[in-house]
């Protein structure tokens, strides 16, 4: 078994559930202003999400008879099936 403490940089993972971690953010963030709370996230994180202010993607669907592609938008390849 590794001893975590002789790996330098390494933080032990950790054991607690989703649940107990949401219940952990809730109460670190807990009155505090959005901007306080976004500016200890850029601390702690490279890339931060809002998920509120999220860019909105342009579709190109290409119609492909029984099904609907979207091809070469800057996003994954997706499909829809067309319906009767």
């Amino acid at each position: 078994m590794t001893d975590f403490d002789d790996i330098p940089n390494f933080t032990k993972p950790d054991t607690q559930t989703a649940e107990e971690q949401a219940e952990q953010v809730r109460g670190e963030q807990q009155g505090k202003k959005y901007d306080d709370i976004k500016q200890a996230m850029e601390s702690r994180n490279r890339f931060i999400l809002e998920m509120d202010k999220l860019p909105s993607q342009v579709h190109r669907w290409t119609d492909r008879g029984a099904k609907m592609t979207c091809e070469n938008a800057g996003h994954q390849y997706h499909e829809a099936w067309k319906t009767r």
